[in-house]
């Protein structure tokens, strides 16, 4: 989508560098929320390398990673029309190919479309397609929206994608954290909450004018 576009490189590259963030503090969140383990001798640098992080790590990391984008936005090295035009496409995509590449099953069903694991007698909600279908039915609306030439705002694409994925925290292992809910649950609608943050775009401002 961004083929010939001046502000192809600038983009992908700051994308690529968030994206470095993120993996950063998730493969570090275990010493920057433990930091006694740094007095450990018996800690293996090579072997925590290899580990995982923790899942506030990674929701730390995303908040990181967003904030030095939008910081980019700021600076003007990004342009944020272009920007909020194909970062939802670019979300789509990667949330589809990271769930159906993984192995991710959700809870228990005795739906047809369930799959079984290791031969299990029971059968479980295919996470990987639930992205799927989400995926392909908001990605051909935001290209239908977008051919009608009233493409859908990011703070509005932003509240849809949140409220999807929380929905689907309703089929998958999660563990309540506060008031019922799970960190992912908090996370995604969170994220909702503040989108009206979000900086209007070109097409927005036009129509409140």
């Amino acid at each position: 989508m961004l083929k010939g576009e001046s502000s192809r490189e600038e983009i992908t590259d700051d994308l690529f560098k968030s994206g470095l963030i993120v993996l950063a503090i998730w493969k570090l969140s275990p010493l920057l929320l433990q930091p006694s383990m740094l007095s450990d001798g018996s800690l293996n640098l090579f072997s925590f390398l290899l580990s995982t992080g923790t899942e506030l790590g990674f929701y730390l990391g995303v908040v990181a990673g967003v904030c030095f984008v939008f910081y980019k936005i700021r600076k003007g090295k990004v342009p944020f029309d272009k920007f909020a035009e194909v970062f939802p496409f670019g979300l789509l995509s990667s949330f589809v190919v990271f769930f159906l590449l993984t192995r991710n099953v959700g809870t228990a069903t005795d739906f047809i479309w369930g799959i079984s694991v290791d031969q299990s007698v029971y059968r479980y909600h295919p996470i990987g397609a639930y992205q799927l279908v989400f995926g392909v039915i908001t990605g051909g609306y935001l290209v239908w929206r977008k051919r009608k030439g009233r493409p859908v705002p990011l703070r509005s694409f932003v509240v849809w994608f949140s409220l999807g994925q929380m929905l689907l925290t309703f089929v998958q292992f999660t563990t309540p954290l506060y008031i019922g809910l799970s960190l992912q649950q908090i996370f995604f609608l969170s994220v909702a909450g503040f989108s009206i943050l979000l900086p209007m775009s070109k097409l927005e401002r036009k129509k409140q004018s």
